[in-house]
């Protein structure tokens, strides 16, 4: 991709990112897919992976495509966005969203 494309990529991801519902969760690929760039899953991952600690962006309700925290199990990472989702009502078992509390 050119700087251009790349710069374009990562305006859309983070635009329909920020439109992720309160409680709602999107994959990374299905992002990729929202954003024009579909089979870029990985480049979105990558993207979550560095953004600053505090971002202000709702990148926590991004999983993968199982529904599933990517970071491994009692990471900082891990810890982090499960904290984020269990406050807008997830119910998480291992890395797995389980169901949404009411």
């Amino acid at each position: 991709m050119t700087n251009q494309a790349i710069d374009h990529f990562k305006s859309q991801v983070f635009l329909i990112l920020n439109s992720v519902p309160h409680g709602e969760c999107i994959a990374y690929g299905e992002l990729a897919k929202l954003a024009g760039f579909p089979n870029h899953a990985r480049q979105v991952g990558a993207m979550m992976k560095n953004l600053p600690k505090d971002t202000k962006l709702p990148w926590h309700r991004v999983v993968n495509s199982q529904r599933k925290i990517s970071f491994p199990e009692n990471t900082d990472g891990y810890l982090r966005q499960k904290e984020k989702l269990e406050q807008e009502g997830w119910v998480i078992i291992g890395t797995k969203l389980a169901m949404k509390t009411e």
